[in-house]
């Protein structure tokens, strides 16, 4: 069978609610690999947290996060690709968030940054436990970011934003929405992710075939959320979960069984991918 790059989101597709992933999935992805398909992790979360979470397969070979905007080689660890946000504007978002009750994670290069207060913020959200606690696992946590942001000037990949209450969320990507150069989405009920508007999945998605030689009609996209919408539209497929939002699955080629009902392997089962 020709080689397919499998582009395989992980929160509301390969993880369940629950944050872990069926014995049926994972068995699935390691039978794909051991065909010679290349699965590439392309998720939301930040790199460091996309290898703990898959921690129980091997080494990816690569790894697109940030919803797209950094792009990594497994081993050796070695970032490839990196979109950033101008200073000016990573400025601007984390003042604007900071005038709220709100969590800020940050990604820049292979990690993403907190703060101890904005831990408590998450878990006054109410979010789900799991979540929480395997999200936080791999940050570097630090006093504040204030420093970080605004005196080293760091540039940034992305921001992830969890606000404690629902109308501070819909108040604060509005007033995200105004800025030149980007465009906030939300995943969850009170969550914002922002990254330059600029690029996407599908970018990240290009980009790596591009380097490795891969046709768009080799790739296969895998999602749920608006985040996976750009590059389940420009896969050769796009599949998108039971669970997925309606725009999600009106972009899609087929449409798999849940997240919580082994979609992942049904989809690679469908297209023959496993056998």
């Amino acid at each position: 069978m020709e080689k397919r790059l499998i582009a395989i989101d992980l929160d509301g597709t390969l993880l369940r609610k629950d944050c872990t992933i069926s014995e049926k999935d994972r068995n699935a992805l390691l039978k794909a690999m051991e065909r010679g398909h290349l699965v590439v992790p392309t998720t939301g979360r930040g790199y460091r947290n996309s290898r703990f979470v898959l921690q129980d397969f091997p080494v990816m070979s690569y790894y697109i996060n940030a919803n797209g905007t950094t792009i990594t080689q497994g081993d050796p660890e070695k970032i490839l690709f990196s979109c950033t946000m101008p200073y000016e504007t990573g400025c601007k978002i984390y003042q604007l968030a900071k005038e709220y009750p709100t969590f800020i994670e940050i990604y820049h290069g292979l990690d993403a940054y907190d703060s101890y207060r904005g831990c408590e913020y998450m878990k006054e959200s109410r979010c789900m436990e799991a979540y929480r606690k395997q999200l936080l696992k791999t940050n570097i946590h630090m006093e504040s970011l204030d420093d970080f942001v605004l005196k080293e000037k760091n540039l940034i990949s992305k921001f992830h934003i969890m606000c404690v209450e629902k109308k501070d969320q819909q108040e604060l990507i509005g007033r995200i929405a105004q800025l030149p150069g980007v465009y906030p989405i939300s995943t969850e009920e009170k969550n914002i992710e922002i990254a330059d508007a600029h690029w996407s999945k599908r970018n990240g998605l290009e980009w790596l075939c591009e380097k490795l030689g891969f046709a768009r009609d080799q790739v296969i996209a895998i999602g749920d959320s608006d985040n996976d919408y750009e590059g389940i539209r420009w896969a050769g497929i796009g599949v998108a979960m039971e669970n997925a939002s309606e725009r999600v699955k009106e972009a899609a080629d087929y449409i798999t069984e849940s997240n919580q009902n082994y979609g992942v392997a049904r989809a690679l089962e469908h297209y023959g991918l496993t056998s």
